[in-house]
C-alpha cells in the first residue's frame, strides 16, 4: 500500500499531512501526484468523480511548487461554484498557511471590495469562480500575467454551466508558458476541446471506476410510478429516524414542486436549484450544513461544490440522463467512513439503465420495495421504549401526578394510547398505494418512438415536430409529447397511428444529418402493458430478490 511518505514530497509538507491525518492517498493522488511534482511544466488532466480526493491531488504538489520569495499569484484555480471554491480554498489554506504561502478566495454574490484589498495585499494562489475572476480581470484587481499554473476543477461542470466564454476569455489573459491542470469526471465534448486547444503533449491520468463504486454506499432501484414519486419519498423519509440528504430531479421546476409538497407534509425541507439568487443560496446550504433543514431538494449542477460528511441518504427522483451523474449523485453520501443510502426511482422499462450503471462502474444495485405502512408503524413504535425511559425535569410533575392518580386504569390506558399516538403516529401519511410492480399511468393508449439526436446537437422540439410530420401518415393531432434531452429525443404519439411510421422516418434527415428512429415502447389495446423491445427481448432472465426498505 502507498502512502505519502513513498511519493517524492518534502519532509515539512510530510510533516504537515501527518499532523492532519493524512497518510495514505487515494487513487486520484497516488497517480496524479508524482506527475504533478515533476520539475518540467507539464498540462495534466485528471479524470475523477466528486469526493476521490481531487482536491489534495493537485493542491499538494501545487504547494510544493510555489516560490515562497515571490509574492505574485503564481497559481490561479478555477471551480464551476461558490461552494466548491470556498472548500478548495480551505482545504488547501490548511497547508499553504503552515508553508508561508498566502491564497485569496474569489467569488460572486458577495461585497467585491474586501475581495479586492485581500489581491492587493498579495495572494500567490487564488482560487474563483469563472465570472468573479473576470469582474477581477476587468477591474485590473487580478493580474494573470505571471501565472505559473492554471487549475480548472470540475471542469465538465463549468461548461454545463455555461462558463465557456469566461474561461476562454481568461485563458488569453496568461503566459505561454504556463501549465494546465484540468480535472473532470467525464471527457464530454467541449473538455476534448479545450484539451485540444490550450494544452499540449497532455499527460492523462483516470480514477478505475469500480474504486468509486466500491464505497459505504448501499445502491438501491425502486419501481415506482411518476404520480407517485412523493409519496413514495415519504414513506422512505418515515422508515428511517434520521434521514439527512439530498434528493435528486432533474429540473428545477420539479424541484420547486416536490420541495413544496414534502414542506405541506411539514418536512424540514428546502429548494435548491438555478433560480436562486446567491443570497438565497448561501442561506440554504447553511441551514443545511447546520442540520436546520434536513431535506435538500436539488438539482445536479445547483448540488455541485456542497461536501457534507455527515449525508444519510440520497434518492434520485429520476435516474439522470448521463451515467456520470448518477455516480456525482451517489457519491453524496457514504463519506468519511460512514455507510449511506441510495435510492433511485425508475419506471419499468428503465431496469436497462441500472444494468448498464452496474456493469459501467462495477457497482452493486439492487431492487426495494416502498416501505408500506405497517413498515412505517413498526418503525415508529420502536421509538415509544426509550420514550419511556426519558427522565425529563418537569416543573408541573408533581400537579401532573396528581392528576393522574385520579383517572381508573382503563382511562388511563385511553390517555396513554392518545398520547403515543399523537406524538409518533399522528402525522405519519399511511395512505396505501400498490407501489410494487405498479406501471406507468396508462390512461391513454400510446406509442412511443426515438430519435438519436437531442438539445446538445442544436434540435428543438419544433424540429422534431417537423421532422415527424414530414410522413403523410402521421397528423398534428397524433403528436401527444415530444421531449428532447441532451443526446436523444423522443416522441409520444396516439396508438392510432400507422405501424409503418418508423419504417416511413428511416432514411430522412434531420438539420441535413441522418438519425437512427426506433420504437422505444408502446402500450397495446389489448393488454395495457408497458413494453419495450430491448425488454421483450430479455425475458425470462431470473430476477434478484427483492429487498425490503432498509433501516
Amino acid at each position: 500500500m502507498v502512502t505519502f511518505k513513498d511519493l517524492p514530497l518534502s519532509k515539512e509538507l510530510l510533516d504537515i499531512l501527518e499532523k492532519q491525518g493524512f497518510t495514505i492517498p487515494t487513487e486520484i493522488q497516488a497517480k496524479a501526484i508524482p506527475l504533478l511534482l515533476s520539475t518540467k511544466k507539464i498540462d495534466f488532466h485528471g479524470q475523477a468523480q466528486t469526493g476521490t480526493g481531487k482536491t489534495l491531488a493537485f493542491g499538494i504538489p501545487l504547494c510544493e511548487k510555489i516560490d515562497r520569495n515571490k509574492k505574485n499569484t503564481q497559481a490561479l484555480i478555477i471551480a464551476p461554484t461558490r461552494e466548491l471554491a470556498v472548500q478548495i480554498y480551505e482545504s488547501l489554506e490548511k497547508i499553504a498557511s503552515h508553508l508561508g504561502i498566502s491564497m485569496a478566495v474569489i467569488y460572486g454574490g458577495v461585497s467585491i471590495d474586501d475581495q479586492m484589498r485581500n489581491l492587493k495585499r498579495g495572494a500567490q494562489i487564488v482560487v474563483g469562480t469563472p465570472g468573479r475572476i473576470n469582474d477581477h480581470m476587468r477591474r485590473k484587481t487580478l493580474d494573470l500575467g505571471k501565472i505559473e499554473t492554471l487549475i480548472l476543477d470540475e471542469a465538465d461542470i463549468m461548461l454545463d454551466m455555461g462558463f465557456k466564454e469566461e474561461i476562454d476569455e481568461i485563458m488569453k489573459h496568461l503566459p505561454q508558458d504556463r501549465q494546465i491542470w484540468l480535472f473532470s469526471a467525464t471527457v464530454k465534448p467541449g473538455i476534448a476541446q479545450i484539451m485540444k486547444r490550450h494544452m499540449k503533449d497532455t499527460v492523462s491520468v483516470r480514477v478505475s471506476p469500480s474504486a468509486v463504486a466500491a464505497s459505504q454506499t448501499k445502491q438501491y432501484y425502486c419501481i415506482v410510478p411518476s404520480r407517485a414519486r412523493v409519496h413514495a419519498i415519504t414513506r422512505f423519509i418515515q422508515s428511517v429516524g434520521d434521514f439527512y440528504g439530498f434528493i435528486f430531479c432533474q429540473t428545477k421546476i420539479l424541484a420547486s414542486e416536490v420541495a413544496d409538497e414534502l414542506t405541506k407534509s411539514g418536512y424540514n425541507v428546502a429548494a435548491l436549484h438555478g433560480d436562486l439568487s446567491q443570497q438565497q443560496r448561501n442561506r440554504v446550504i447553511r441551514k443545511f450544513r447546520k442540520g436546520e433543514t434536513t431535506i435538500l431538494v436539488a438539482t445536479d449542477v445547483a448540488a455541485r461544490g456542497i461536501d457534507i460528511p455527515d449525508i444519510t441518504h440520497v434518492i434520485n427522483y429520476s435516474m439522470p440522463e448521463d451515467l456520470e451523474s448518477y455516480v456525482h449523485r451517489v457519491g453524496r453520501t457514504g463519506r468519511a467512513g460512514k455507510e449511506g443510502i441510495a435510492i433511485t426511482f425508475i419506471n419499468r422499462a428503465e431496469q436497462r439503465i441500472v444494468k448498464q450503471v452496474e456493469k459501467r462502474f462495477g457497482a452493486i444495485i439492487e431492487p426495494i420495495d416502498v416501505p408500506s405502512a405497517e413498515d412505517v408503524i413498526k418503525k415508529h413504535l420502536q421509538e415509544i421504549p426509550a420514550y419511556f425511559e426519558k427522565d425529563e425535569k418537569i416543573s408541573e410533575k408533581v400537579a401532573l401526578e396528581k392528576l393522574i392518580e385520579r383517572l381508573s386504569v382503563e382511562k388511563l390506558k385511553q390517555v396513554t394510547v392518545r398520547l403515543l399516538y399523537d406524538r409518533f403516529l399522528s402525522k405519519l401519511d399511511l395512505e396505501e398505494i400498490p407501489y410494487t410492480h405498479v406501471e406507468e399511468p396508462d390512461h391513454e393508449q400510446f406509442q412511443e418512438i426515438f430519435i438519436n439526436r437531442g438539445s446538445e446537437d442544436g434540435i428543438t422540439s419544433e424540429d422534431i415536430r417537423t421532422f415527424v410530420l414530414q410522413v403523410s401518415t402521421v397528423k398534428p393531432d397524433q403528436i401527444q409529447k415530444i421531449r428532447v434531452i441532451k443526446k436523444r429525443s423522443f416522441v409520444r404519439l396516439s396508438s392510432d397511428c400507422s405501424p409503418d411510421l418508423v419504417s416511413a422516418l428511416r432514411g430522412k434527415k434531420l438539420h441535413g444529418q441522418p438519425v437512427i428512429v426506433n420504437v422505444t415502447c408502446m402500450v397495446s389495446d389489448r393488454s395495457k402493458e408497458w413494453r419495450t423491445r430491448e425488454h421483450d427481448q430479455r425475458r425470462g432472465g431470473g430476477r434478484r430478490q427483492r429487498r425490503r426498505p432498509p433501516k
